[in-house]
C-alpha cells in the first residue's frame, strides 16, 4: 500500500485503470516510472488478483503531466478494490470491511472512499457500514465520461491494512484496535441494540434461541430437521436461515444479534458470528479433511468476545465414505491431498461432500453450546 500526505490527483476511468498522480516533492525511486498497486489484501493468491483492477503511480513531471482537476476534494482519499473475492461474505468482512476499518480509523469519517472494481450492489449490501465510514459520496468510475475524470486531494490511501483473516492486531499499525472495537462499530453502524448486553441474559421463560444456517448445495446438513428436533430436545428456541435469507444484511444482523448460538457447517455464512453479542456462542460443525480450514472460524470468535464450539465429524458421518474406499487418501490422509494444491482439494472436501450428524454424538456439543449459552 502506499501512504501520502501531499495533494494528488487520482485519474478514474472507465478502463479499469487508476492513474494516481504525485505532486510536488513527492518522488518516486530514480529507477521507476511509476509503481502499480493491486489495492486488494490478498496480494498472494493469483484468483483474487485476477479480479483485482491496478492502480499506477506516477510523479507529475514534464514527462508525465499533471491532469487538470474536475473536482477538487477538502479530505483525503483511501483507494482500494472490491474485485478479488467480493460478494462471498467471509472475504467482504475479512479482506475489506475490517481492513478499510483499520486503515480509516484516524480519519474517520472525513475521509472519501474511491472504490476500484465498483460493484453497485455490492455498496448498495453495505451502505450503513460505509456511509459510518464515510459521509462523503462513493468515488467510481464515471460512467458517463468516457475519458474519465480527474479528483484532487490533499492526501491519500492506496490499499488498504490487513492484519489477517477475520483480524485486528491491537500491536500493528494503526494501533491499540481489536476485533472488539470492529464489532462495536459494526454494530452501531447498523443500529444493532446497545453493544454490551449479554447475548446470554434471558427471561426464566425464554429459551436460549439458536440460529441454524441452512446450506443447499453442499457441505449440506443431511439430517437437519433431526438436529433442529434435537436441539429443541436440549433446550434451544431454533431459527432456520436459508441462504437466501442469509444474503439480506439487515434481516441476518438483526436475527443474529437476538440470538445467544449460531450454528452451522463450515463456510462462509459463519461469518455471521460479526453480529453475535458478547458471550454468545459460535458451533461449527468441520466436515471431514476441513480441520485447517475451520480455523478460519474457530479463532476469531475468541478475539472477538464471544464462545466457540467445534463438532468434527467422524468418518462415517461424510458422503465421502460413500465415493471413496475407507483405505483411501482422501478419507486417511486428507492433509496430502491438500498438499496437491486447492484445485485438487476444494473439489473433494469443500464441494464434494455432505454430512449427516450422528444425533447420540452430536448431543454432548448441543449440552456444551446450551451450557456456554446459559452462563
Amino acid at each position: 500500500m502506499c501512504v501520502t500526505v501531499s495533494p494528488v490527483a487520482v485519474h478514474i476511468t472507465k478502463s479499469k485503470t487508476t492513474n494516481v498522480y504525485l505532486t510536488g516533492n513527492q518522488k518516486l525511486p530514480s529507477d521507476r516510472n511509476n509503481i502499480t498497486i493491486l489495492p486488494y489484501p490478498q496480494k498472494g493468491d493469483g484468483r483474487a488478483m485476477i479480479n483485482t483492477s491496478p492502480v499506477n503511480l506516477l510523479h507529475a513531471n514534464a514527462a508525465t503531466s499533471l491532469p487538470p482537476c474536475d473536482v477538487n476534494h477538502a479530505v483525503p482519499a483511501a483507494i482500494f478494490s472490491t474485485g478479488g473475492y467480493a460478494g462471498n461474505f467471509f472475504h467482504d468482512i475479512s479482506d475489506i470491511l475490517i481492513p478499510l476499518f483499520l486503515t480509516s480509523s484516524i480519519l474517520r469519517p472525513n475521509i472519501s472512499l474511491v472504490l476500484t472494481d465498483y460493484q453497485s450492489w455490492w455498496v448498495q449490501k453495505y451502505q450503513r457500514v460505509l456511509s459510518a465510514i464515510s459521509i462523503n459520496d462513493i468515488i467510481s468510475a464515471p460512467t458517463d465520461y468516457p475519458g474519465g475524470t480527474v479528483h484532487c486531494f490533499p492526501g491519500a490511501i492506496v490499499g488498504l491494512t490487513y492484519h489477517g483473516f477475520m483480524a485486528c492486531n491491537k500491536t500493528d499499525v494503526p494501533g491499540n484496535l481489536t476485533c472488539v472495537d470492529f464489532l462495536h462499530f459494526l454494530h452501531s453502524s447498523l443500529f444493532l441494540k446497545t453493544f454490551g448486553t449479554p447475548a446470554t441474559v434471558t427471561t426464566q421463560k425464554e429459551k436460549p434461541l439458536m440460529v441454524l444456517l441452512s446450506r443447499r448445495n453442499y457441505r449440506i446438513l443431511l439430517n437437519e430437521e433431526e438436529v433442529i428436533n434435537l436441539a429443541k430436545d436440549v433446550g434451544f428456541r431454533v431459527e432456520v436461515v436459508t441462504p437466501k435469507e442469509a444474503t439480506q444484511l439487515q434481516f441476518i444482523a438483526e436475527l443474529v444479534h437476538s440470538s445467544s448460538v449460531l450454528f452451522g457447517v463450515h463456510g462462509a455464512g459463519l461469518t455471521n458470528m460479526i453480529f453475535l453479542q458478547p458471550g454468545a456462542v459460535l458451533l461449527q460443525v468441520v466436515p471431514w479433511g476441513l480441520d485447517w480450514m475451520s480455523t478460519c472460524y474457530s479463532k476469531p470468535p475468541l478475539e472477538m468476545g464471544l464462545k466457540y464450539v467445534g463438532y468434527k465429524i467422524g468418518i462415517a458421518e461424510s458422503t465421502l465414505i460413500e465415493k471413496y474406499p475407507i483405505d483411501d487418501p482422501v478419507m486417511v490422509d486428507p492433509e496430502s491431498i491438500h498438499m496437491k494444491g486447492y484445485d485438487v482439494s476444494r473439489p473433494i472436501y469443500m464441494e464434494g461432500q455432505n454430512v449427516r450428524l450422528n444425533l447420540t454424538r452430536f448431543r454432548g456439543t448441543l449440552e456444551t453450546a446450551m451450557q456456554l449459552a446459559e452462563f
